[in-house]
This record gives structure tokens, sequence and C-alpha cells, in this order.
């Protein structure tokens, strides 16, 4: 997406943190400061900050072109928090309950966290983690169906963004909350748009259907990228019979569980290309193929590389076969690829992984889960709670 007269309207006006470093963290960071916002970049590692520290901000290519500075780098998590307005999670899932317990004693009245993006319940395992460690600021809390950017590393702080998506969907826990939180963060990027629900936003992540199969069933891409040659991961690593015969099932178990849900606007993963990237295509392997902005992701050289395993098979497969199980959508193929996930990496991701119970849905229906994720919270129920027994 080319800048529109409207991109980054709050420059100057919002003070942001970016929280994580990584591929989306740099590139997030970098395009915030070239639009004139203060931005504030903390990472868990030193050696992720200190080229950005060294150089004063981030190195664009791509789509997106230029330098962006950064005003401060931090390793104080509270300390890039104390004075940001907006603070967005640019980190893998298996991260947000860290980043919530170290975040529940800093945070302030009015500030706005967002994860980007939550994957499968992001927004509701971080509220229960909130909870758990006694935050009661009165804060925003919303989680994005997806990240902004299709972004890879080309360096010591330098990016290279390959697309800007066309549409993001944002909610926020509870989803009555979610139309300032969209319009706070249309001053950043005007493509962004209010989702039913952080359920939809959780059904709606398409994380979980594309790259979890193409690591497990075509280890041969990855032993020939770890030798050094230039294996592309979309183009290379997905052949036409794991794109229909396992990401189509996975991606149709998907969509079932929204639908049980009673979601309003439940996307297959053809339309998410199509309204993300404005890829058409008839099938998932032609989408793959045939689109354009992929075609520079090269494939990892390990299995467990870009945390297409460690993090999206417990935090994107597994709470959605534990939807579907609670709502009686069967899951064969879905449960097929978090079994043989378990086998190759000798991890019990089925333990490891969110679940129905984790998020704080357990034992609802389709319609109680629907009216807790647009009024209610674990925050709100628990200040409640608080305020009713310091009133006796």
């Amino acid at each position: 997406m080319s800048d529109a007269a409207e991109k980054g309207t709050a420059a100057g006006k919002l003070k942001v943190a970016v929280l994580g470093a990584g591929h989306g963290g740099l590139a997030l960071a970098g395009d915030l400061g070239r639009m004139g916002f203060e931005v504030t970049l903390f990472s868990f590692f030193p050696s992720e900050l200190a080229p950005v520290r060294d150089r004063g901000g981030v190195e664009l290519s791509g789509e997106i072109e230029g330098f962006g500075r950064v005003a401060r780098v931090v390793e104080s998590l509270a300390g890039a928090v104390d004075d940001a307005d907006l603070l967005l999670v640019v980190a893998p899932a298996v991260t947000h309950q860290t980043y919530a317990s170290l975040l529940a004693g800093s945070l302030r009245d009015g500030q706005t966290v967002v994860l980007n993006p939550g994957r499968t319940g992001g927004a509701l395992e971080f509220d229960r983690s909130l909870v758990r460690f006694g935050c009661a600021a009165e804060i925003r809390l919303a989680e994005a169906q997806t990240f902004i950017f299709a972004a890879e590393s080309r360096g010591a702080a330098a990016v290279e963004v390959l697309k800007e998506k066309d549409v993001l969907r944002v909610a926020a826990l509870p989803g009555d909350d979610t139309a300032s939180v969209v319009e706070l963060l249309r001053g950043l990027y005007p493509q962004i748009e209010a989702a039913e629900s952080v359920l939809e936003t959780s059904v709606n992540n398409v994380g979980g259907v594309v790259h979890p199969a193409a690591m497990l069933l075509n280890t041969a891409a990855i032993e020939r990228s770890a030798a050094g040659e230039d294996v592309r991961f979309y183009k290379h690593q997905v052949n036409r019979h794991v794109a229909s015969l396992v990401m189509e099932k996975v991606d149709a178990e998907k969509v079932a569980i929204g639908r049980a849900l009673g979601l309003r606007d439940v996307w297959t993963i053809l339309e998410w290309y199509d309204r993300s990237y404005g890829v058409r295509a008839g099938s998932l392997y032609e989408a793959l193929q045939n689109h354009p902005y992929y075609a520079g992701f090269h494939s990892p050289t390990h299995l467990l590389g870009y945390n297409h395993i460690p993090d999206e098979v417990p935090n994107s497969l597994v709470p959605l076969a534990s939807l579907g199980a609670s709502l009686g959508v069967p899951t064969p193929a879905l449960r097929s690829i978090i079994d043989l996930a378990c086998v190759m990496t000798d991890v019990d991701w089925w333990s490891a992984g969110r679940t129905v119970a984790s998020l704080g849905l357990g034992g609802m229906t389709a319609e109680e889960m629907r009216d807790f994720a647009a009024h209610d919270s674990h925050r709100s129920r628990w200040l409640r709670g608080t305020l009713a027994r310091t009133a006796n």
C-alpha cells in the first residue's frame, strides 16, 4: 500500500512503544519513525537493539523506503512503557504471557495495548495474565488479526517491507472498546478496520493454516536452505499436494469453527489473500505460487525457524482444535498436524498450547463466548469482584 494522505495523521500526537525488535518490530518502528512518531523500541535481546541504537533508527527498503528514526532504544520494559500512549507488542504469541506478567505493574490508566497479531486467543490470554499479576490499571487491550506488514530482515537494523497489507482487522477485549481503539490506530494506518470481536480476529488468523504444515511436510526444503541454497518458503516449500490435501482442509475446519461460533464474517484463506493483498486465485496453491509479495521470503534453516512450529502450533492450532471440541466441530486435519509436530519435535504441544479452558472460555456456549468477548473481560470481572469485596 502506498502512502495515503491520511497515513500517520497521529504523528506528533501519540508516543508509541514498539515491544519486540524482530523482523516485524523493526519494520514497524522504522515506518512509524519515518512518519514522525516519537518511537521507543524495546527488546529482551540486547543484540537486536544494538544496531538500531548505533544507527539511530531503521533503514527500510522494498515497498516502503527510507530511514526511520527511533527516538529511544531501551532494555527496560518498564522504561519503554512509562511515557507511552500506545504499546504495540510485535512478538511471537509465546511471549504474550511474559509481556503481560511484566507489564502488569507498569501499565497506567489510559494506555492502549495492541497485540500484533494475537494469533488465536492472544487478547484473552493476555487479559487473564494481567489479572493473575494484579494489574488494576484501566487500559484498553486489543489484538490484530494479522501483522500490518509482510517483512523480512535484510541485515543489521535493516528490513525489507515486501507489502503493507490492504486491510487489517482489529478488535478490543471487551468489544465495546473496539471503536475507540480502531479510531486511535487509524491515525497510524488508515486501512485498519473493526472486527466483530477477538473471536473473529482469532479465527480469521491464517498463520496456522499456511505455516506449520509447510514446515513439517517438506523438510527437504529446509535441509536445502541449511546447505546454503537460495530456497524460498512459499514458492519451494509449499507443493500442490500439501496445499490442497492438507492446508485447505485445515482452513475448512477453521472456517467451520468460526461459523459454529456464530461469527458474522468468517474468511476462507482465499478471501483473506484477496482482502489483505489483492491476490485472487482459484486454489491455495495458486495463491501462494503467484503471490508477488511472498517471493522474497526465504525458507528457514532448521525446523524450529521463524517460530512457525513453536509459536503457531500451540497458539494457533491447539486453541482452534480446543474450540472445535468445545463446539462439536470435527478437526481431524488440525489434530493431525498438531500430533505430527509433537512427534517431530518431542514436545507435547497439546499441553503447552492455549485451550478454551486456559483462555477462560471453558463451559461456555457459543452465544456465551460471543457475549463475553463483546461486553466483558477477565479484568473487568476481577475488578468488579475486588470492589465488591472492598465494599463489604
